[in-house]
């Protein structure tokens, strides 16, 4: 520790129990965002960051390391709206050591009063924190910094927004602060590595708040800079899976094929996961294929549903014939695909359409099928059209998790939703015949093109535990009770 300087603790929340269903209760990804802002703090600040979801970190270490470290700041992530009780449990704690709380993410950016509301809430950073937290540590008042929400003399001050960050020279996050052990950010098991090469999406699907986060901006760093990221040793040397998180990574089909070039020259052997469009498939499957000879071999799909008439309603600008055309082209290029699907996507739907949507989930070729309630998020259109038309029947900020009804159908219940949501999982994701299929996408890849990639123990552990069926059985447990 160096005494000279503030001493900065970052939090990771955990997330709610809900969590826990499905295959994402295998997924821990590394927390990039809070690795970006040690970047930019840590030559003027001694930095720690915690991450509640791991099985070693809970509010108790929280605790101690408030008692022992004695940081001066505390910076909480709240990107995901139904972790409010979480984020309040640290900054109640933080209040009780007289600590300055800092929170930011997607909530608090997108509803800054309602969370200055709480008493254990000092300061909101909204939008890209990097330069505001930078900031906040450097002056000695808030009044003149940009992107900053506060308290002052009982008033909710919300400063100007701040530019968004330039891409182009934005520093590398800083990922030596996280713990030692190589397993603890996985995916079903595989260590884990994350990279953003771009921030904002181009698209404004009526249930998402990402275009209004980003202000409808779309921006991407430099080939130049992502291909010196993937070369640096913490990711070269501890995981062969990468997932590039960006929001939308097939933007710039150029760009793209430039970077999968890059990957193949600088003999980056690795497993790479990204989010991806189903029109982009359809339209440019050439690029798929150039992804999938770099190393890319999953890709998440939001599909959100099957009905022409209900994906326009989100706005999503994509058809069921591409859906079932995009899932064929990247099976024949080996790609293991999960989609989600929302049960309820559209407020005229009825219990048949619920049972439909179950129907067709059967028989469409999503690898790990995933599911979600229609919900509405502070910053979306779909929000606005719920408030509008008075369907909101829950405010209480922790369910709005994709798995609890907050919105008041016309044609169906709380008890309708809740049952078709456990339904979908129970009988479309846990079946053998599934993970029969995941094994033969594997297959079709050359024994050279995996052992390039699996030079490691750790990374063959994690295909044994992708290939059992330990993540399938608890699941499945779980939905019987």
């Amino acid at each position: 520790m160096s005494f000279g300087k503030l001493r900065v603790l970052l939090i990771m929340p955990d997330y709610p129990e809900f969590k826990t269903y499905g295959p994402q209760s295998d997924i821990i990804f590394p927390p990039l965002g809070l690795e970006y802002i040690a970047a930019y703090i840590r030559d003027i600040s001694d930095v720690r960051i915690l991450d509640m979801r791991l099985k070693d970190t809970d509010i108790n270490v929280i605790k101690n390391n408030l008692k022992e470290y004695k940081p001066d700041y505390v910076g909480v992530s709240y990107n995901y709206t139904f972790q409010i009780n979480i984020v309040l449990q640290i900054t109640r704690l933080c209040k009780e050591f007289n600590i300055i709380t800092i929170v930011g993410g997607w909530h608090p950016t997108l509803a800054p009063s309602d969370a200055l509301s709480h008493e254990s809430i000092d300061i909101i950073v909204r939008g890209e924190g990097e330069i505001t937290f930078r900031n906040i540590l450097l002056s000695k008042k808030l009044d003149g910094i940009l992107g900053v929400s506060f308290k002052k003399e009982n008033q909710k001050i919300h400063n100007k927004d701040r530019d968004l960050l330039d891409l182009e020279t934005a520093k590398l996050p800083y990922r030596n602060y996280r713990y030692k052990s190589k397993s603890d950010y996985n995916f079903l098991g595989f260590p884990i590595d994350c990279i953003e090469t771009s921030r904002g999406c181009p698209f404004d699907c009526s249930f998402c708040c990402i275009h209004e986060f980003y202000r409808k901006r779309y921006r991407s760093r430099t080939l130049e800079s992502i291909v010196k990221e993937l070369k640096t040793p913490i990711i070269n040397n501890k995981a062969s899976l990468i997932f590039f998180v960006d929001d939308n990574f097939v933007v710039k089909k150029d760009f793209i094929i430039r970077l999968c070039d890059a990957i193949i020259e600088n003999k980056i052997h690795k497993y790479f996961m990204a989010q991806a469009r189903v029109d982009m498939i359809v339209n440019h499957p050439e690029l798929f294929k150039k992804m999938a000879e770099a190393g890319f071999i999953f890709l998440f799909l939001g599909i959100e549903s099957f009905s022409d008439r209900t994906l326009e309603s989100l706005n999503k600008r994509t058809k069921f014939k591409q859906i079932k055309l995009a899932l064929r082209i990247l099976h024949d290029y080996g790609y293991i695909i999960q989609g989600n699907v929302i049960i309820g996507a559209n407020l005229e739907d009825k219990i048949e359409d619920l049972q439909s949507t179950i129907d067709i989930s059967k028989t469409m070729e999503i690898d790990l099928p995933t599911f979600s309630l229609l919900t509405p998020f502070p910053g979306t259109k779909l929000m606005d059209d719920i408030v509008d038309k008075g369907l909101l029947i829950n405010t209480d900020w922790s369910n709005f998790n994709w798995a609890t009804p907050v919105i008041d159908f016309p044609y169906l219940s709380a008890e309708d939703l809740n049952h078709y949501y456990l339904k979908a999982y129970k009988e479309v994701l846990f079946s053998k015949s599934r993970f029969r299929k995941i094994m033969q996408l594997l297959l079709l890849k050359s024994p050279k093109y995996h052992l390039q990639r699996l030079l490691n123990v750790e990374i063959l552990k994690g295909l044994f535990n992708f290939l059992g069926t330990k993540f399938r059985k608890s699941n499945k447990e779980k939905y019987s009770k």
